[in-house]
This record gives C-alpha cells, sequence and structure tokens, in this order.
C-alpha cells in the first residue's frame, strides 16, 4: 500500500509540556494525489459486472446480500464524494422483530472495487446511527480532496442494527438494539466484510483498518478493546467513548446551568458576550505557545478564571455580567453530582469552543437530549418533550440510571456503550496501532477527557511501551472531527497510521493546515500538531 511523506514548516518544535526539544521528526503517509493499484491486471468492466452482480444473494452473518451492483466510476473533478469502478453490496442481518414491536435489522453497504489495494477500510458511524451512511471511506479532518476507495480500499459502513429515520432515538426500548449499537455489530459487519472480500478477490484482505469520528471513534475505541483481533489498525477521532456521561453533561446540565444564568437555555450568552468571551480566552493563553497568533496552542497551561472577567462596576462593556462569568466557569469545569462527583469531563478553554465555522458567536449550550433519556438510561424515559426532560430531570437521578440494570435491560447504558478501558493487552499483543486525535475547541467532547484515558493506559504500560503502539494528538482550535475557526483541521492522519501499520514509522508530528473554505483569518496557516504529551513551540520563521 502506498505512502507519502507530509509537508514540514520550519520554526516549530514539539515540547514535553514546557521543555523544549531539539527537533521534530517528519511522518510517512498516503498521498492523496496518487492512484493505487493492486499489481495485477483488472478484469474488464464486463467480467468485473459478471462477478459482482453473482454475489446477490450471498449468505453472511445471519443475512443475505440483497443488493449486488457494478458502479461506474464518477465523472468529473475528483473529489471526497467520488468513486472509482466498483462493485457495491448492500444486505442485512439479524431481521427481527424487537420488544417495541418494531422491525429491526444491520443494514451494511460494502463496496469492492476494481482496482484493490488488498485493504478494508471500516467507516465508523455518526450520532446514534441510525442510517446507512454511503461507504465512500472517508478519511478524518477536514478538506479531504479524496477517499479509501479511490486509494484502492474496500470500504464497509453500518447503520449499527437499527433504523432512525422514523424516531431516532426509539430504538433506545429495545435491549438488543441497543447492544447492536453499542458493540455487537462491529464483529459481524467486519466478518462479513472480510468474507465477502474473501470471495469476491479469492484472497483475504492483507490489512483491516477502522477509522470513525464521534460515535465513530468511540466504535474505534470499542473495537480496540472488545474486539482487537478484527483491525490492524484504528483511528479514533473526536471519540464519544464515556457517551453515557457525556449525554447526560450536554443535556440536562448544560440546559439547566443556561436557563438558570439567562432564562434562555440555547442562547445563555449574547452575541457580544460570547465576543467577549473569545477575546479574554485568547488574551489569558494566546501567548503561551511563544507567539500570539490568535490561537490557544498550548492548552495544557491554559487556565484562565473566568470570575475575573466579570464587570465590576455599571458601564463597563468589556466584561461579563457576574451572572454569566459563573457560568462560564461552571461550564468549563464540567458537571458534577450533589456530592462533587466529576461526572463527566472538564473542558479546555478555546476560542474555538464560541466561534463555530459559519456561525461566529455560536455556542453549542444544550447537545444530546435524546440520547440520555430514551438510550443511555435503564429503563428509558419515554418523551416527546425533551426540552421539558433536560430542563427538570435530577442530575443525580439520571446519573444513577445509566449505572442501573433491569430484567429487561440487563446491561446499563455505561455497559454497552461507553469504551474506558486501558486494557488493550491482545490489541497490543497482535501489533495493532490505534491513533487518538480530539480538538480542544470540540463542543461535543472533550479533549481533557481522551488525555485522561490516554493517561490510564500509559499508567497501565508505561509512556515508552504505550507509545509503541498507541499515540494521542491534540489539535488546537479543532471543532467536532473538523472545523474550527481558530485553528487548522486538514491533515493526513490515515497516512501516518498506514505508514506506521505498514512499514513502522510511527508518527511523532503531524502537519495540520487551515482550509482556505474554513472561514478562519488565516487559510494556509500550519502547525505542528506533536504526539501527546508533546506540545508545539513557536522558536522563530514565518508565523503562518
Amino acid at each position: 500500500m502506498k505512502t507519502r511523506n507530509a509537508r514540514w514548516r520550519a520554526g516549530w518544535v514539539a515540547v514535553p509540556l514546557s521543555i523544549v526539544l531539539t527537533g521534530c521528526f517528519g511522518d510517512g503517509s498516503r498521498s492523496d494525489n496518487e492512484e493505487t493499484s493492486s499489481g495485477e491486471t483488472p478484469a474488464t468492466p464486463t467480467s468485473f459486472a459478471q462477478r459482482c452482480a453473482a454475489l446477490s444473494g450471498a449468505a453472511v452473518n445471519h443475512g443475505t446480500v440483497s443488493e449486488a451492483v457494478y458502479t461506474a466510476a464518477t465523472e468529473g473533478a475528483v473529489t471526497a464524494t467520488s468513486f472509482p469502478n466498483h462493485c457495491l453490496l448492500r444486505g442485512k442481518m439479524n431481521e427481527r422483530t424487537g420488544i417495541d414491536g418494531k422491525p429491526y435489522a444491520i443494514r451494511f453497504e460494502v463496496r469492492l472495487p476494481e482496482a484493490w489495494d488488498q485493504g478494508l477500510y471500516y467507516q465508523g458511524g455518526s450520532g446514534v446511527d441510525g442510517t446507512l451512511f454511503t461507504a465512500y471511506g472517508a478519511y478524518p479532518g477536514g478538506g479531504n480532496t479524496r477517499n479509501a476507495i479511490l486509494d484502492g480500499y474496500a470500504t464497509v459502513t453500518t447503520d449499527s442494527g437499527h433504523d432512525g429515520s422514523a424516531d431516532t432515538f426509539a430504538f433506545g426500548i429495545d435491549p438488543q438494539a441497543r447492544q447492536e449499537y453499542g458493540y455487537a455489530q462491529l464483529p459481524l459487519v467486519a466478518n462479513a466484510a472480510k468474507a465477502l472480500i474473501q470471495q469476491f478477490y479469492g484472497e483475504a484482505p492483507a490489512r483491516s483498518y477502522f477509522v470513525g469520528t464521534s460515535n465513530g471513534g468511540r466504535q474505534a475505541m470499542m473495537a480496540s478493546q472488545r474486539y482487537p483481533e478484527l483491525f490492524d489498525g484504528i483511528i479514533a477521532m473526536a471519540p464519544g467513548f464515556r457517551l453515557a456521561e457525556a449525554a447526560l453533561e450536554g443535556s440536562i446540565f448544560r440546559a439547566q446551568i443556561a436557563q438558570q444564568a439567562s432564562g434562555d437555555y440555547l442562547n445563555p450568552l449574547t452575541s457580544q458576550e460570547k465576543s467577549i468571551l473569545k477575546s479574554r480566552i485568547i488574551a489569558a493563553c494566546d501567548a503561551d505557545d511563544g507567539v500570539e497568533d490568535g490561537m490557544v496552542g498550548k492548552p495544557s497551561v491554559c487556565h484562565p478564571d473566568p470570575l475575573a472577567w466579570a464587570c465590576t462596576a455599571s458601564g463597563q462593556s468589556d466584561c461579563l455580567p457576574a451572572a454569566k462569568a459563573q457560568y462560564v466557569k461552571t461550564f468549563f469545569e464540567g458537571a458534577k453530582t450533589a456530592s462533587g462527583r466529576q461526572i463527566y469531563s472538564a473542558w479546555p478553554y478555546d476560542p474555538g469552543m464560541v466561534d463555530l465555522v459559519g456561525s461566529p458567536n455560536a455556542f453549542y449550550a444544550y447537545i444530546f437530549g435524546g440520547e440520555a433519556a430514551m438510550v443511555y438510561t435503564s429503563p428509558p424515559t419515554v418523551t416527546s418533550d425533551l426540552t421539558h426532560y433536560a430542563l427538570t430531570a435530577n442530575l443525580d437521578t439520571e446519573y444513577a440510571k445509566i449505572h442501573a440494570v433491569t430484567s429487561v435491560y440487563t446491561e446499563s447504558g455505561r455497559e454497552f456503550t461507553n469504551a474506558e478501558s486501558p486494557n488493550l493487552d491482545a490489541f497490543r499483543a497482535r501489533g495493532g496501532k490505534i491513533l487518538y486525535m480530539n480538538g480542544t475547541a470540540d463542543w461535543a467532547f472533550s479533549a481533557q477527557d481522551l488525555a485522561a484515558y490516554y493517561d490510564s493506559v500509559i499508567s497501565r504500560y508505561g509512556q515508552a511501551d504505550t507509545q509503541a503502539f498507541a499515540r494521542y494528538f491534540i489539535v488546537p482550535g479543532m471543532n467536532h472531527g473538523s472545523g474550527g475557526t481558530n485553528g487548522t483541521d486538514s491533515f493526513d492522519a490515515f497516512g501516518a497510521l498506514t505508514a506506521w501499520v505498514e512499514q513502522g514509522t510511527a508518527p511523532q508530528t503531524m502537519v495540520s493546515t487551515a482550509r482556505a473554505d474554513a472561514g478562519i483569518a488565516w487559510p494556509g496557516r500550519t502547525r505542528l500538531l506533536c504526539a501527546y504529551p508533546m506540545e508545539a513551540a513557536y522558536t522563530g520563521g514565518d508565523v503562518e
């Protein structure tokens, strides 16, 4: 499988917190512009199409391939949603009727390129799944102009066992649907894809990868912990690996503190107040990495006190009302129980948290209502008024319910959805490699929470042994998986992973670029991303 060398911009070095290193090392990675080939003469379109059609009706893992169609290459300019000539397969597994009387099945989509490069790329899901996403083999980060199937990979996606088109969260009523969403679909779909690859090409994939963002990132971590035999390399981008706790924080906690501070749970801060908040974060922490560039490049030392930003006299304009300053402090500290126990996580102070691409001065004051009510608590709270639920639910009561089991729901919400075990013994022993990534302006899942998880892995194996198979890259200013008006979000994480898995080149750094179309002030700006606990520090040269 082909790789490329990433660009490196002088003037930035990696530092372990405050200790300066003497240099950085580049990484090998896949080319965004190289075509891939199996090295063999491909079959003619006619014979390829015939072999594709022959897979219709094929039996796979308690299911069947219901659709097998030769699909010609996309015409025109190549984009992240383009296809080469390939065989499209769709089917279902585990068709059944749930306890709610509704039909369930694990739907899957597999795409087999004519010019196969002997790899499998499992594209993780999003949200609470329930949608069969197109198996482009989407690469992580922003600004991608290619995808995995264009680069020769067989690709696969799934809806994780439920159809959310009519009611996104209703599957939470059914215990098996919860399990399939949480983890049980992973080996079924992965092994079905591998079996179809074997049947179609006459050989198994030489390498198998799982790449996911958000819920897909959670699935990625679940695969490394529960099913270490399935994948050689994994990327967990912006993972909701403690989704049960994050859902409580994003819904009940955020809604109630916003309502208390402003009377508006969706818009607790005015546009002016959000601008003030952004400018105060920049003023407090921008220079910590050695340069004032409008970015918080060293989040580990950014710990301002929002109460210091409160107005102290009438008529002041460059300050926050006392109630709003307290709200900001409480928001970034994260949800706690009545006894003071942290429910989810604290959050990095990053200006991008209040300034989203395409929505200046935006702010996610409330998210995750339906998941918290109907998917992660046992028994589920069935309601059509999620606003009422978020504003009136008792946080301690709901926190207990994500740990609870019943005679019907024999796994708690935390058990079927969370992927927080530091025990990666089997994945490590088989030579697997995993990259964790998260942005400091991610409004859904905290980069600090992922750092705490990675620290727990280090506690188990030691830093050197951990970094031999698992590395974490924090992306300053990036929103949830991509985007960010105060950051850079375009990087070749998958190229770094394949170089590590296939060539043994571990990524110490990656170069991240600000996209020209991202709505930020610095299109084309590059920044160095460093393997945690390293952070980039400016030492001279062109700031951009």
